[in-house]
């Protein structure tokens, strides 16, 4: 397949720009299942994830002029969705997390079948749901959907540092939460 063929994120941009209704839907297509994803992740439901997703990207073709090319189009699209996926936490912060492990009221014995695989996900998807908004965002972009510490910091306007640090302490609250799973599974060994 010729290079030529393939748009390139920019190429795609500056068609956006100039109101190619068809590089709208390209430029959709290009970041939409990586957005979702990481929504998905920070919001921890599928409505408030697409939600999300269709938030972002009206804001990015509304504001697409305004893309002048000092960081990747996918570091601009992702720092446009984390806002707003920050947005949607913020607002639903004093609304209680409800999902069907809710009903052991923090004793991990009561989870009986912790090896099995689709359980301790749910386990864990849930700890990482419990998260500080900044450590759970941090963490996400980087052990999850792969970021360097430079882009995390390009797309939250942090340092390098705090990214660094945001990560650490998640990873630290993510094993001092998940210790009494851990235990409970050694005991059942």
């Amino acid at each position: 397949m010729e290079n030529s063929a393939i748009s390139q994120p920019l190429d795609i941009v500056e068609r956006c720009k100039q109101g190619d209704r068809h590089s709208y839907k390209e430029l959709y297509d290009l970041c939409k299942n990586r957005v979702y994803s990481t929504a998905i992740r920070l919001l921890g439901n599928a409505q408030d994830a697409e939600d999300a997703v269709q938030e972002t990207f009206i804001k990015v073709f509304k504001n697409i002029h305004m893309f002048r090319g000092d960081s990747s189009v996918f570091t601009w699209i992702y720092r446009i969705s984390v806002n707003i996926c920050i947005e949607h936490m913020r607002k639903k912060k004093n609304v209680p997390y409800h999902d069907s492990l809710d009903d052991t009221e923090g004793d991990p014995v009561v989870v009986a079948d912790t090896q099995n695989p689709v359980t301790a996900r749910l386990i864990i998807e849930k700890e990482i749901e419990q998260l500080p908004e900044g450590f759970k965002t941090v963490f996400v972009l980087h052990t999850i959907e792969g970021f360097k510490h430079r882009e995390i910091a390009d797309i939250l306007d942090i340092s390098e540092g705090t990214s660094k640090s945001q990560l650490a302490a998640a990873k630290s609250r993510l094993r001092e939460q998940l210790l009494p799973y851990l235990e409970v599974i050694q005991n059942e060994l």
